[in-house]
C-alpha cells in the first residue's frame, strides 16, 4: 500500500458513493424482504437483491483494490490518536464487512442449492443437489448479524463525519461529499 493520499480523486469518491448507497440500499431492501410473505412474488424480488448484492459485491472489491493502490486519504484535520485509531478501525470494519455480506449471501444461496445470478445471468452454477441445512444456518446468521452489525457501523461512521463537519469543522464531511477544495475547507 502506498502512503496515504492527499485528496480523493473522482474515482476514489464514486466508488465510496457507490458502494454506500448500494450497501444502505441493500440492508433497507433486506429488512423489508423479511416482512414479505413467502411465494413467487418474495422468489423475484430476492433474485433482485441477489444480484444487485453481486454487482455492489464487485464494486466494494474495486474500491478494496483502489485503496490498496492509493491508500487512505490523509486526515483531513489534526485529530486525537485514539480518534485516529478509531476511524482507521470503523474503516477496516466497514471495508471487510461489505465484502463478507456478499459472500454470506452467495453462500447462503449456494447452501440453499440455488445457482447465483445477476439479472439471469449465470455467475456461479447450483454447487448441491439438496439444501445443505447446516452451512445454509451459518451462512444466514452470518449475513443476517453482517446486516446488524454493518447497520450500527454505518450509522457511526455518518455521525463521525457529521462531528467532523459541526464541531472539528474540518473537511472531512465537504471532502468525501466532493464539495471541499484541495487547499482546505
Amino acid at each position: 500500500m502506498t502512503a496515504p493520499a492527499p485528496w480523493p480523486g473522482r474515482l476514489s469518491l464514486g466508488l465510496h458513493w457507490g458502494v454506500g448507497v448500494g450497501v444502505l440500499g441493500l440492508i433497507a431492501f433486506g429488512f423489508w424482504l423479511r416482512t414479505v410473505p413467502g411465494g413467487p412474488d418474495k422468489t423475484a424480488l430476492v433474485q433482485i437483491h441477489k444480484s444487485v448484492g453481486v454487482l455492489v459485491f464487485a464494486a466494494a472489491l474495486a474500491r478494496v483494490a483502489w485503496r490498496m493502490r492509493e491508500g487512505f486519504p490523509a486526515p483531513a484535520g489534526p485529530h486525537a490518536p485514539w480518534e485516529r485509531r478509531g476511524a482507521i478501525a470503523l474503516h477496516v470494519f466497514l471495508i471487510v464487512a461489505t465484502l463478507l455480506m456478499p459472500l454470506s449471501g452467495i453462500l447462503r444461496s449456494l447452501a440453499y442449492a440455488r445457482p447465483v445470478s445477476v439479472f439471469g445471468l449465470p455467475v456461479i452454477p447450483k454447487l448441491f443437489e439438496a439444501k445443505h441445512e447446516t452451512l445454509y444456518a451459518v451462512a444466514s446468521n452470518l449475513h443476517d448479524g453482517l446486516a446488524l452489525a454493518l447497520s450500527a457501523a454505518l450509522a457511526l461512521h455518518v455521525a463521525a463525519a457529521l462531528k467532523h463537519h459541526w464541531i472539528d469543522r474540518d473537511a472531512t464531511l465537504t471532502r468525501i461529499l466532493g464539495l471541499a477544495r484541495r487547499t482546505g475547507r
